[in-house]
């Protein structure tokens, strides 16, 4: 049995319902997708693992605020890191600079201060506060701007 992995195109923010509703029709119609995952870096995006050729053309893929597929096949090497993404703390270090992505400092820009890896939780300076106040905030509401300068 061959496994395939298709992308499918839709618009930000609507991936989780549309991966919805392509399950409901599937689960309805004699397809033979066994997975699909909404991977929470890759905007726009779902991916369809299914042990045959998909036919786009299908009713059950016709779904409101679906753009089209991929052309191919994606190679498992290119999904691999969805499936067991590296958090994104581990990727950061003291001293990096990093933007708010959410909560009451969002867009501020910030420095790394300290990390605590088992709570997942990064306190942060405000690079533009007028008296340096530590903040801390949960590593998925940080976009990483730059590593700490060697």
């Amino acid at each position: 049995m061959i496994i395939v992995i298709y992308a499918i195109r839709t618009l930000v923010g609507q991936e989780k319902n549309v991966a919805r509703i392509i399950a409901r029709n599937v689960k309805s119609s004699d397809l033979e997708v066994n997975a699909i995952l909404v991977p929470e870096s890759l905007k726009g995006y779902i991916l369809v693992e299914s042990s045959g050729k998909l036919d786009m053309q299908n009713p059950a893929f016709k779904v409101l605020h679906m753009k089209g597929a991929i052309e191919g096949q994606i190679p498992y090497e290119e999904v691999q890191n969805f499936l067991n993404p590296e958090p994104i703390i581990a990727s950061i270090q003291k001293g990096s600079i990093v933007e708010l992505i959410s909560g009451p400092f969002k867009g501020e820009k910030a420095k790394v201060v300290r990390i605590d890896e088992s709570k997942e939780d990064v306190v942060l300076e405000l690079i533009e506060a007028a008296v340096p106040i530590p903040v801390t905030v949960k590593g998925d509401q940080i976009r990483l701007i730059q590593k700490e300068a060697d």
